[in-house]
């Protein structure tokens, strides 16, 4: 877990070169692996000396008795033999006396023998197991002090990872649109990416349209970093901030009728344009070259019939335009809120960091006014390369027309500016605009907005769960039969015989009588049981519209292209990441994971990424022509005839 380094200026640290967005949290467990090895086991009893100890114990009482046996009946069949046929011989009686002891205390020793076997067999046992425990004890030692070690190495390698890497727009790309989020997560967003910005681009002009003057910290960071800072509130200091200063008459004529028109589109109000277009630059030829706003509304004025500053022969070349009333009311409505503009122009240099903040107190229309004119001077400034700038950014460009935001990114793409767009709601103008570079989603809590979002996003194919079968079956069949038969059979003969006595007459009769009965009964019983599972290929968001709904206020959703492919990365855009140890202010490139058979936390893919789509080849490389893409040979000159 990671704590909060105390840092002298945290805020200044920002101001890194290398353009970051935030941060991407890399999880740097994911690369420990497991030590493979296997601890080792104690190795078992030689099985000769536990069948050894059974046997003993089995037949202790037995070969005690027998031994006892033996060696009394040997004694008792010694004497008893011996004492008859050594009768009259003293000296064979000893010797008789003599092996009849010898054979009780062989009896005796047998079976002394025979009831310490099986403590002997315990022994040896028990010493083979000391043996063992001894050689595990040594074999496991040495292998906790390896698994040791290799933890350790895992440890200093994690360790020397970062775990938080710089989240940054890919190489090539001029444009960044952030949609959605707060203010909160706004402020954050200028603050970690203006900061790098600054370092990295040089001078910076950024454009508040909220309202809300999100760009203090910035402003706190650059006069902290020794960069000049210039904050301009509209139209509170109009008078100070010309912003048609140096344009030639036909370019503040287009952009005036750009800013009253914005809103119309390319439908039936071009005639209005046009006819508008045509008056203003009639007038503008007269009052050049001293053209300013306060002499272009004295002019309007003259033509109204009211008293206005200007030369006799301006009025009377005005007199000659004999313009509608109701189209001269119009455009002054129009630009009357502009009078003051450059009255007491500044006369300081440009800044480093040029803060353009519009005020929310005023009416929407001359804030839109406003708004649009800042767009046609901002692109102005693009084209100035006196004074190049290396980064410009727009809080709020939700209502700004899409051809007017197509036309800055084209000219600061093809200068080589960054700009980055703010916008609030995915709706209208904004759907039509984003897109043209890399795309930062935020917190968007309208579901519409972020179905939107996540339609833009993407889908992919993946395999889910369809469908789930658990089957449970069984049978039983009990048989009886029962089988009784009988059978009976009578017979007889008669006849005469002859004999000595003459014939004699005899009668013989035989039966028979036969009985079976059987039984016969069979059971039959099963069991059947079977799950089956099956997948389905579905075509799904590759991020949920409610993941965008509960994004945290200082998260975003970059999608990035890498490659010729496209990547989604969470980046986390707290400032206070800074203060983190183990942080990286540049990006850092993810190594491939190690197998989920090694590794300590199975994982597949970095969880802080998502691959939407990859390029795929046209063809299969075995389809293709040989030496399709490749020279094989070189190149045979021809000759000619």
């Amino acid at each position: 877990m990671t704590s909060p380094v105390p840092a002298p200026r945290p805020l200044e640290q920002l101001a890194t070169e290398g353009e970051r967005l935030g941060w991407i949290f890399n999880d740097r467990n994911l690369y420990r692996r497991k030590f493979m090895e296997p601890p080792p086991q104690p190795a078992p009893v030689p099985p000769e000396l536990q069948e050894r100890l059974d046997r003993v114990q089995r037949g202790v009482v037995k070969r005690v008795l027998i031994s006892l046996g033996v060696g009394f009946g040997l004694t008792v069949l010694i004497g008893c033999c011996g004492g008859v046929l050594t009768r009259d011989a003293e000296g064979a009686r000893t010797l008789v006396l003599f092996l009849a002891g010898l054979s009780a205390l062989g009896g005796v020793a047998g079976a002394i023998l025979a009831g310490i076997a099986p403590s002997l067999a315990r022994k040896s046992v028990a010493e083979a197991q000391n043996q063992a425990q001894a050689a595990y004890a040594t074999e496991h030692a040495s292998w906790d002090s390896r698994r040791q070690w290799h933890d350790q190495q895992q440890q200093h390698a994690v360790d020397a990872r970062p775990e938080w890497s710089a989240a940054s727009p890919s190489p090539g790309t001029r444009r960044v649109d952030i949609v959605g989020g707060t203010s909160y997560g706004w402020e954050a967003v200028l603050t970690v990416f203006g900061g790098s910005l600054l370092a990295t681009r040089g001078r910076m002009v950024l454009a508040d349209f909220t309202g809300e003057a999100l760009s203090g910290e910035l402003m706190q960071l650059a006069l902290g970093t020794g960069r000049s800072v210039r904050e301009v509130e509209l139209p509170a200091d109009l008078a100070s901030f010309d912003l048609v200063a140096g344009l030639a008459p036909e370019e503040l004529v287009d952009g005036l009728v750009e800013a009253m028109h914005g809103d119309a589109g390319s439908g039936g109000n071009r005639a209005e344009r046009s006819q508008d277009a045509l008056l203003l630059n009639q007038i503008a030829g007269i009052l050049a070259p001293s053209l300013t706003m306060g002499r272009l509304m004295a002019a309007l004025r003259a033509l109204s019939g009211q008293d206005a500053q200007l030369s006799d022969g301006e009025r009377e070349q005005l007199g000659r335009l004999r313009p509608e009333e109701s189209r001269l009311r119009r455009i002054e409505a129009f630009l009357h809120p502009l009078e003051a503009m450059g009255s007491d122009p500044a006369t300081t240099p440009p800044a480093d960091l040029t803060c353009l903040v519009a005020e929310g107190g005023g009416g929407r229309a001359q804030h839109e006014l406003l708004k649009d004119l800042l767009v046609q001077w901002l692109g102005h400034q693009v084209r100035r390369e006196t004074t190049p700038i290396g980064s410009l950014v727009l809080l709020g460009a939700d209502e700004i027309d899409h051809r007017a935001i197509e036309r800055l990114s084209t000219l600061c793409e093809r200068r080589g500016i960054r700009l980055v767009l703010f916008f609030s709601h995915l709706r209208a103008e904004s759907l039509r605009t984003i897109g043209g570079g890399e795309v930062a989603l935020m917190r968007l809590g309208n579901h519409q907005e972020a179905a939107q979002a996540a339609e833009f996003v993407g889908r992919g194919h993946k395999f889910v769960l369809s469908q789930l079968t658990r089957t449970l079956g069984g049978e039983e069949t009990h048989t009886l039969a029962d089988t009784v038969g009988e059978s009976e059979t009578k017979g007889g003969s008669k006849g005469e015989r002859a004999s000595r006595h003459g014939l004699r007459r005899y009668t013989s009769t035989n039966w028979n009588k036969t009985r079976d009965w059987s039984q016969t009964e069979s059971t039959a019983k099963g069991t059947n049981w079977s799950e089956a599972a099956s997948a389905q290929r579905v075509y799904e968001y590759v991020l949920e519209p409610r993941v965008l709904q509960d994004l945290p206020e200082y998260a975003m959703i970059l999608v990035k292209s890498e490659g010729r492919g496209s990547v989604v990365q969470a980046v986390e855009v707290d400032p206070a990441i800074v203060t983190l140890p183990r942080v990286s202010m540049s990006p850092v490139a993810h190594e491939p994971l190690p197998d989920p058979a090694e590794a300590v936390i199975p994982a597949t893919r970095h969880p802080s990424q998502v691959t939407v789509s990859q390029p795929q080849p046209l063809a299969a490389p075995e389809s293709a022509p040989p030496g399709w893409g490749s020279i094989t040979d070189p190149p045979r000159q021809q000759q000619r005839p």
